[in-house]
């Protein structure tokens, strides 16, 4: 799917995580933007698309249904991420004239999502009400809608968690169906330690976000089920991060801004740099994490190769791209209790598969080939 970000990474409120930030501070983030010119070029790749941002709201009302008209016509649907702050009513309508699928970010209630920081405490919280507020009202509009959120100290310590999963158990119960969580990254800014987790700090958390779920009836960490799908080479999640993305291509996702012009996924662009596509893929990355021990930041004998690969270049160590993700740890504990799930069910997932290592060098030798196949067809093929 297409990242569609007219306005560039223009945002009303200053997330201390957002992966956008360096470009916002290199200068590099904001765009004009000529709906002629985007229309083209979405004509072109022929691809659905998502309205993303900074945030995609600020766009006047008169242009982003001119927009949503645009993706009706063609896809029967649209997507859009947002804060949900900016949301009115007459936002409503149009979500539902246009068939739009809103995934809303929010890292919780009150104090719970301090970290999405408004510029002052007041400010902050008045933000959080009104976000929540038309959170519950998307809902209760039936309006297709997700949920993203970061796991942090500030919603996820020992004291807090209870109050974390009061207020999903809510949305649940109004018929919240799926959630991405997503581990804090503190690539940008020393405040942000304060608010992150440390490894072991992460597995228990996430643990218990794993447990928690068995008590909901309606809503899915669709990390667990993205992991277990790529443990049973069930067909490609819709969550990028498994998928072998080279860093300087970003296949796994495409941008276009403003002017109508390709460029990647904005987690790789660390420099600060909005680089345009190259034509070409490469997956040195992979076909060198294989070979490279995991004290050197590598994947060798990792039977979880198949599935993670390494995870996303975005969230490699160090920030080089080159190494595996610095949430290895968490993901490795994440795995094994999955694999051991499906064992329990009479299954053998490929992790423990005995040809586990043909399918790794059956993988190695597409991507030698400049090919990418994803996991279920290698298997089954």
């Amino acid at each position: 799917m297409i990242e569609l970000r007219l306005l560039g990474t223009k945002c009303n409120i200053g997330c201390q995580y957002c992966y956008q930030n360096p470009l916002r501070d290199s200068g590099n983030g904001n765009s004009t933007y000529d709906l002629e010119k985007v229309f083209r070029m979405l004509d072109d790749t022929g691809e659905p698309f998502i309205l993303w941002g900074g945030e995609p709201l600020l766009l006047n009302i008169i242009d982003l249904e001119k927009v949503l008209s645009f993706g009706f016509e063609r896809f029967g649907e649209n997507n859009l991420l947002t804060n949900g702050i900016l949301i009115t009513e007459k936002h409503f309508d149009l979500f539902k004239k246009y068939n739009v699928n809103i995934g809303l970010s929010i890292d919780g209630p009150d104090e719970l999502n301090d970290v999405r920081w408004a510029g002052t405490v007041e400010r902050t919280r008045e933000y959080t009400r009104i976000a929540n507020e038309n959170l519950v009202k998307l809902l209760q509009s039936d309006i297709a809608t997700g949920l993203n959120f970061q796991i942090t100290k500030c919603n996820s310590s020992p004291e807090r968690i209870s109050r974390m999963f009061d207020w999903l158990s809510s949305l649940d119960q109004l018929g919240l169906t799926t959630a991405r969580i997503h581990v804090l990254e503190v690539d940008y800014s020393e405040k942000l330690k304060n608010h992150a987790f440390s490894t072991e700090e992460n597995i228990v958390a996430f643990r218990q976000y794993k447990h928690f779920e068995k008590q909901l009836n309606n809503v899915r960490f669709d990390l667990f089920d993205n992991m277990r799908s790529q443990l049973l080479a069930l067909e490609q999640p819709e969550d990028c991060v498994w998928s072998a993305c080279d860093s300087y291509t970003t296949e796994a996702v495409s941008g276009i801004d403003g002017q109508g012009r390709k460029n990647n996924c904005g987690n790789t662009d660390k420099e600060g740099i909005n680089f345009q596509k190259p034509r070409k893929q490469g997956y040195e990355r992979y076909l060198a994490l294989y070979h490279v021990p995991d004290k050197y930041g590598g994947c060798q004998n990792c039977r979880f190769f198949l599935q993670c690969k390494g995870q996303c270049p975005g969230t490699a160590k160090d920030g080089d791209w080159r190494n595996k993700s610095e949430n290895c740890a968490l993901f490795k504990v994440l795995f094994e209790e999955i694999e051991q799930e499906i064992v329990s069910e009479g299954i053998t997932p490929i992790s423990l598969h005995p040809n586990r290592k043909f399918w790794e060098k059956k993988l190695l030798d597409q991507w030698a080939n400049g090919k990418n196949p994803p996991l279920y067809s290698l298997i089954n093929n």
